[in-house]
């Protein structure tokens, strides 16, 4: 008998219980719950045990959808084999296995069984050595036989006072709780033929049967000996819904690829910056076609940058470096200079510095500029810049401006401290480019990371990383920055810990006035969710409306190193398809050059008011072919 027997209002009798043993109890209630099954496929079988569920499966960042449903699928044969079913049964189930794939998703009818033994044990989260120990002490200790005693306690109980009494004790970790609710619902799966029902039958429940039940089906698992090229190459399980590649569908959400082929845009001759930390220049998909007489496919990531060590290229003690030092060595390890050249640079740098001289550039350049195709220090760029200028390769979709091209500054240094200096520096090295040609050469830059404000030392928006965005912006260069994810808090109080929205959390650069500061919501159902929880709220610490527009940045995908593609989550994802709406502004009115205050008044302007207050939404969000219209 289903749980939705269990009271009147089956529905609700069904998703308390689930919500109290997955997420704890209602006065102390956690976000998320951390396994990879969703609490949609948990409630669905809690009302349903029996019932085959069709579940949507997501494969781990860097897994194609393909193997692992092949995977799935013999899966499931092997099991049924094992089982021993009539010739006719195991013919009928064989020919009516329901896996299924799109790229990027699976699609799998299972039933609860299957799940917890074949889905669940090959997650990313199941990979973790002591994810298996723990779940396996769990079904073995007491305490999962206290929490099933619990359990009937709770649902004999009259609700009031002496449920929340109940549901109090309900302290549990999230294997625990994992293997609970698991037990529960196999019993309920196991045990339908019961003539028991109602309340009657869940103060019936056999803790010590469930808690055997478990250890035989983990013993199971374990024995089953799943091979290694399947492990991990899960990521989450839900109910399966309507769902398609992000990119395929954060682009058109803003309209992008509408405006593309309705004012035949061509960026080819912009340039924006990715201030982050490292593009793939080798990757697929920021491969242009061959040049006329060329064999080989040129890369739009024209320059590349790395800003990282700047703070030894221009410190004062190089007056006296020497050579051989330790220091000497770690700058030559990626500059074409010699050992004689780059102490003279170094010198020269310091004496600069130490006779008030402005930095010298183009001896820095020399230490900083290396190959594009070099090897990033992470995933994160690569994203970010795919999302901006990925050209779309084996039926991957699009970015926004797939013939943009862009320059790789590399800044994420291993302290915060580093981390601001180095992209200051390179601020003010976009400056010196463009000043440089006496020209504009780098249109726009995208800084897709955050620095929390600090409110003891510095006015909002007047810290020296927003300083420096507002002299960029001065100079002619559109800066778009990441709101931050900051928007969700766990706040300490007296009474303990609190978690809440957070309003005043836009964090640095994104407090500059000039720049165009993004938030996060759905890739593409934002009128439906909104701005995403995550996404930090305004307004700035003095009042200003911040975020300025909001853009998808939930599960977006985008290219990451190695030649492969990924789900990334965050404001950082939304701020991308920003630079590239500028970007595209830019390639087809070319008076808007240098012009990023009124860039930023466009897209503000145009943007799609979603309903919700303005220091969540800002403007709203963004609407590329609008902007196209009003100019």
């Amino acid at each position: 008998m289903p749980l939705r027997s269990l009271a009147s209002d089956s529905a609700t009798f069904a998703r308390e219980l689930v919500d109290l043993i997955l997420l704890g109890p209602t006065g102390d209630r956690r976000q998320l719950q951390d396994s990879p099954v969703l609490g949609d496929v948990w409630l669905a079988f809690a009302r349903d045990p029996e019932k085959r569920m069709d579940l949507l499966i997501t494969p781990y960042e860097d897994q194609a959808a393909g193997p692992v449903a092949v995977a799935l699928t013999n899966a499931l044969r092997k099991r049924a084999e094992s089982q021993k079913m009539p010739e006719p049964a195991l013919a009928a189930f064989l020919n009516n296995i329901s896996v299924a794939y799109l790229h990027g998703l699976v699609a799998a009818s299972l039933s609860f069984e299957e799940l917890l033994t074949i889905v669940c044990p090959r997650t990313f989260w199941w990979k973790d050595r002591d994810v298996q120990k723990t779940l396996l002490k769990s079904a073995a200790e007491e305490r999962l036989l206290d929490c099933l005693r619990l359990v009937r306690k709770w649902a004999g109980a009259k609700e009031g006072k002496d449920r929340e009494k109940l549901e109090k004790q309900f302290d549990m970790s999230s294997q625990d709780r994992y293997i609970a609710l698991a037990g529960i619902i196999l019993w309920q799966a196991d045990s339908s033929s019961s003539d028991a029902t109602g309340l009657q039958r869940l103060a019936d429940l056999p803790a010590a049967d469930i808690a055997a039940r478990l250890q035989k089906l983990l013993f199971a698992i374990e024995d089953a000996k799943i091979p290694a090229k399947d492990q991990g190459t899960i990521w989450q399980i839900s109910l399966n819904r309507k769902a398609m590649p992000a990119l395929q569908m954060s682009v058109p959400a803003v309209k992008g690829d509408a405006a593309r082929t309705l004012f035949k845009i061509n960026c080819e001759n912009i340039r924006w910056a990715v201030l982050d930390s490292g593009i793939d220049g080798g990757h697929p998909a920021f491969q242009s076609p061959p040049a006329k007489g060329k064999k080989t496919a040129q890369s739009r990531i024209i320059k590349a940058y790395d800003f990282r060590n700047i703070r030894e290229i221009v410190n004062l003690d190089n007056a006296n470096i020497e050579a051989g030092s330790e220091r000497l060595r770690e700058l030559l390890a990626d500059c074409k200079l010699n050992e004689t050249q780059a102490i003279k640079n170094l010198q020269q740098l310091a004496d600069d510095a130490g006779n008030d001289r402005p930095i010298h550039w183009e001896l820095v350049k020399d230490f900083i500029e290396i190959d594009p195709a070099s090897k990033p220090t992470g995933s994160h760029g690569t994203h970010v810049a795919g999302i901006i200028g990925a050209s779309g390769t084996n039926g991957e979709a699009d970015g926004m401006c797939p013939d943009i091209k862009l320059l790789d500054f590399r800044v994420l240094g291993n302290t915060v401290a580093d981390t601001e200096f180095a992209i200051i520096a390179a601020l003010q090295f976009i400056r010196y480019l463009n000043e440089r040609g006496g020209h504009i050469a780098v249109h726009g830059a995208n800084l897709s990371l955050s620095i929390k404000h600090d409110v003891r030392n510095f006015a909002c928006g007047r810290t020296p990383i927003c300083n420096e965005c507002e002299r960029l912006v001065n100079n002619g260069v559109v800066v778009v920055t990441a709101a931050g994810n900051r928007g969700y808090q766990s706040f300490e109080t007296h009474e303990g810990d609190f978690e809440s929205y957070a309003a005043f959390s836009i964090t640095d650069p994104g407090n500059a006035d000039g720049v165009i500061t993004v938030g996060a919501t759905h890739r593409y159902r934002p009128h439906t969710y909104g701005v995403s929880f995550f996404s930090s709220r305004g307004p700035t610490g003095d009042g200003r409306i911040k975020p300025d527009i909001v853009a998808p940045g939930e599960r977006i995908r985008s290219c990451t190193p190695g030649g492969e593609w990924g789900e990334l989550d965050g404001t950082s994802m939304a701020a991308p398809h920003v630079s590239g709406a500028a970007a595209m502004l830019i390639a087809r009115y070319s008076e808007l050059i240098g012009q990023p205050r009124e860039i930023k008044r466009i897209l503000c302007e145009t943007a799609t008011d979603l309903g919700r207050e303005h220091s969540f939404q800002g403007n709203g969000m963004l609407d590329v072919l609008r902007a196209f219209q009003k100019v």
